[in-house]
This record gives C-alpha cells, sequence and structure tokens, in this order.
C-alpha cells in the first residue's frame, strides 16, 4: 500500500508541477528563512566569541562596573590597589595588577591622533602578554617615561613611522618608544592602536590618583580552574568592599561570562528573526491547507472509484496526509539549501558593509573578518522534522473531508 501511494503522490505532483511548485514556495520561503537567521546568528555569536575569548585568553578581568545584561544605569566604584593585592593572595592566582586605560591626543612629529593610553604595572604585564615583541624590549619597573606602541601607531597612524627611540608627546609630558608589538588583528582587540606606559607615569601625566586602577587583570595558574577562581575572587573583594551578593560594585569577568553574554544576546535574536520567519511558514501551511482542499476536489470522482474497489476511509486519510506531508518536506529540505547560502550571503554582505572600521584623527582603520554560517545538525533534523509535520497538519482537515466522502456521491462528481 505504501508503495502505491508513493506513486500516486508523485504522478499528482508530475501532472501539477506549477502548483505543487507554488503549493510548496511558502514553506520554502519560511524554512529558508528560519535557517537563515539561525545560522547566521550563530555564526556571529560563534565569532565574536571566539574573537573575545582570544582576546582575553585564560584571563580573569574585574571592572569597577556591573555590566550586566539589560542593565543600563551600571554602579560606579573606583578599584583599588587595595583591591589588586587583595585579589593577588587569592588561592589560584598566578599574577594580578591594576591597569589605567583612558582615551587621549597624541603627539608625534607635529601631528596629533587619539588613541588608547595603558597604564600598567611592567613586570606583571609581561608574564601575560601573548603578542611579544616585533622590535625593542618590554617596559621595565624601572622605567618612567617609556612607552612600549602598538603595531598600529608605529606603522600606519602617522605620516612616518614611530620607531624605536623615537618621542612621543602625551598631554604634553614627554615619552620614548622603547618597544613595539607585533600585529594583533582581530575584531575587539585594540591593542594595535593603543599605547603603554608605566602606571606611574601615567598617574603623573593626568594628575590621577595614585591608589585607583581601572581594572584589575588576573592570572590564573594552569593547574587552577578559572571559575573557581573568579567564585573565590567574587567572595574577597564582597568582604573587602562590604557588600551582599547580587549588590556588586564590580564585575569579574571570564571567558564562561562573556559567553553566557554573548548567548543571551544572540538567543534573542535568533528568537526574534526565527519569530518573524515562522509568520512566513504558518502563511505556507495556509497555503499547503488551501491546495489539498482543492485537490480533494478535483479528484473526487478518483476517490470513489479507489473507495469501489476495496480502498478503506484509513487509505484514502493516509493518502492525503502523506502527499501534505510530503510536499512541505520537499519545501523544506529546498528551504534548508537555500536558507545556508541565504545566511552565508548575508553575512558577506554584511561584512562588505561593516568590514572596514575607520578609527577617529587619522588612525589605522580595523580590518573585520567575514564569520561564517554555523550549520547545527540539530537545527537541519529539527526544521525536516518541522517541514513535515506542517504538512502533515495542513493536510489533515483536506483529508479528513476526502476519506468521509460517500464512495456513490464521489462516483458522479462532474
Amino acid at each position: 500500500m505504501l508503495k502505491e501511494s508513493f506513486l500516486l503522490i508523485m504522478r499528482n505532483l508530475t501532472q501539477r508541477k506549477l502548483r505543487s511548485a507554488l503549493t510548496t514556495l511558502g514553506v520554502i520561503i519560511g524554512i529558508a528563512a528560519i535557517v537563515a537567521m539561525v545560522s547566521a546568528t550563530q555564526g556571529v555569536s560563534t565569532y565574536i566569541t571566539n574573537e573575545l575569548e582570544k582576546l582575553q585568553g585564560d584571563r580573569i578581568i574585574i571592572t569597577p562596573a556591573r555590566a550586566r545584561l539589560g542593565d543600563l544605569t551600571p554602579v560606579t566604584a573606583n578599584l583599588t590597589e587595595r583591591d589588586v593585592d587583595e585579589v593577588s593572595r587569592i588561592s589560584g592566582v598566578d599574577v594580578a595588577y591594576g591597569q589605567i586605560e583612558l582615551t587621549y591626543i597624541l603627539e608625534f612629529e607635529g601631528e596629533a591622533s587619539r588613541l588608547s593610553i595603558v597604564g600598567i604595572s611592567p613586570s606583571a604585564y609581561q608574564r601575560l602578554d601573548t603578542l611579544g615583541m616585533e622590535a625593542g624590549r618590554y617596559l621595565k619597573d624601572t622605567d618612567l617615561f617609556s612607552a612600549v606602541i602598538g603595531y598600529s601607531v608605529a606603522h600606519d597612524t602617522f605620516k612616518n613611522e614611530v620607531g624605536l627611540r623615537k618621542r612621543l608627546f602625551i598631554k604634553g609630558t614627554e615619552f620614548q618608544v622603547v618597544g613595539i608589538h607585533k600585529k594583533a588583528g582581530g575584531a575587539f582587540s585594540q591593542a594595535d592602536l593603543s599605547v603603554y606606559v608605566p602606571k606611574d607615569a601615567m598617574r603623573e601625566t593626568f594628575n590621577l590618583d595614585k591608589y585607583s586602577v581601572g581594572s584589575i587583570i588576573v592570572g590564573v595558574k594552569k593547574e587552577a580552574d578559572i571559575n573557581e577562581v573568579a567564585d573565590r575572587i567574587e567572595d574577597a573583594l564582597r568582604r573587602l568592599h562590604r557588600v551582599p551578593k547580587g549588590e556588586e560594585d564590580f564585575t569579574v569577568v571570564t571567558p564562561e561570562y562573556v559567553r553566557s553574554i554573548v548567548g543571551q544576546i544572540t538567543g534573542l535574536l535568533s528568537v526574534l528573526l526565527g519569530g518573524v520567519a515562522g509568520i512566513s511558514l504558518v502563511v505556507g501551511t495556509i497555503g499547503i491547507t488551501n491546495i489539498m482542499y482543492v485537490t480533494v476536489s478535483e479528484r473526487t470522482r478518483e476517490i470513489g472509484v479507489m473507495k469501489a474497489i476495496g480502498a478503506t476511509n484509513r487509505d484514502i486519510l493516509s493518502l492525503f496526509i502523506i502527499e501534505s506531508g510530503f510536499i512541505s518536506l520537499l519545501g523544506g529540505v529546498i528551504g534548508i539549501l537555500l536558507g545556508l547560502g541565504l545566511g552565508e550571503g548575508i553575512l558577506y554582505l554584511a561584512h562588505i558593509a561593516l568590514g572596514t572600521i575607520q578609527m577617529p584623527r587619522g588612525a589605522a582603520t580595523i580590518q573585520l573578518v567575514q564569520p561564517h554560517i554555523v550549520i547545527m545538525p540539530e537545527l537541519i533534523v529539527g526544521v525536516i522534522v518541522l517541514s513535515f509535520l506542517v504538512g502533515v497538519f495542513a493536510g489533515l482537515f483536506p483529508a479528513r473531508k476526502a476519506s468521509n466522502l460517500d464512495p456513490i456521491v464521489a462516483l458522479r462528481y462532474e
């Protein structure tokens, strides 16, 4: 019976090619939209997460703001060297140092560019740095008005390249270049456009409080679990700041934290965009239902013949449900292939439009790498099942109508 049903379905589809194509069109559009949006969103999520984790590495970053998703009024408070000392003593912490970062105008040979000026603890910074040096050396704890510059600051920001022993001016204070970092690249790294100076020199230049820091960078021992260390840091800083759990005036950022935030954002986008795409699928379902009602009317006499030669109501019901499900399944398969191509196309066009970020005041540009779609097996399987169920649901009522036809009345139908 199954073989005969399949042959009847194929005959009906091939005899009405245009109608079959138009019937599947709604499902194709709906499935393609869902696959494109979800796969592209997941691709962007994976790209952002990888870039941020590459930037952060196996470090923990402590900031003085409660950076929670949807929190538009973050609570801010200064972190201090006392916090740095407290964190340094925690089990599992290899090294910790306070960092100060400001955006300010850097002057070189009569030109000026607004760049990131970063005050660091030289020896601790060197232990955690993963970039390495293209030329020169790292800062030393004995340095004061010396600077290490990013790759783009050295090669792309000014008309003339900034080499070793060249003089830079920050707020009228002269700094001598002692080192140039290798190129970092990446969408979110500002290392290429940063100037690193000793923390004490930065405080003196900008007249900053000598105990405050903008953030704390923490290196974790290889044998330690980074999330357990992060929990210990939170407990220690809560005691030191005398704040209850849930009301912290600081944020402990780990790779897991980054993944969760990115996951929340892209998950929300997937739901919203998937919901919009789902509307197309509903329209496709209605289209299949209408076409199946028309098909039942056109094949009324054929149904009468089938019943006359022994087909039961259940046989007729199954035939039309399977036919409706097959039409929708076919549309789903085409929609998946179209959706994957569409998703990749969306990311390509987005990369063309946003692939280059021009930094202010003549600084170098940042080239973004094109993200690619993520093909998730669970999405493909889920969409195939969904498309078949959509067809089954759409054909259920027309199939019931067909199965309940009186064979005598059906044979007389013209």
